[in-house]
């Protein structure tokens, strides 16, 4: 159950990246909306819980699934699962290089963390 919990916290953070100055959620991206589907789908306890633990309201839940059962409908759920980049910053005078790692063969070395942002900004 932990494990879905800590799922649960990081649909969480993701979302709230797309929430307005006033708390509205704007632009959510189809590979969220995919990832909370899959999330719904395992969850077994009730939908409130659910809701409440993305910090969404059950309209903004409902929204969220119908949009994702579209992109279902599409055939876009073959997008790859969310895997979250730790970006360790090294210390002041050293020349240490951020690894992106791309995929299982490939990995992307950044010595400046502009390079990284520029590179993930013409990525997605």
């Amino acid at each position: 159950m932990t494990e879905i919990n800590n799922e649960n916290l990081i649909l969480k953070k993701r979302l709230n990246t797309h929430r307005s100055a006033k708390g509205s959620l704007t632009k959510i991206p189809d590979d969220l909306i995919i990832d909370i589907i899959r999330a719904w789908e395992r969850w077994t306890g009730s939908s409130k819980e659910f809701y409440s633990s993305l910090g969404l309201k059950k309209h903004q839940l409902a929204a969220v699934i119908k949009k994702g059962k579209r992109l279902f409908k599409e055939g876009k759920d073959t997008l790859g699962p969310f895997i979250p980049v730790e970006v360790k910053v090294p210390s002041e005078n050293h020349n240490v290089p951020i690894i992106l790692k791309w995929d299982k063969k490939k990995s992307i070395r950044f010595y400046e963390v502009d390079h990284l942002i520029e590179f993930l900004k013409k990525a997605s």
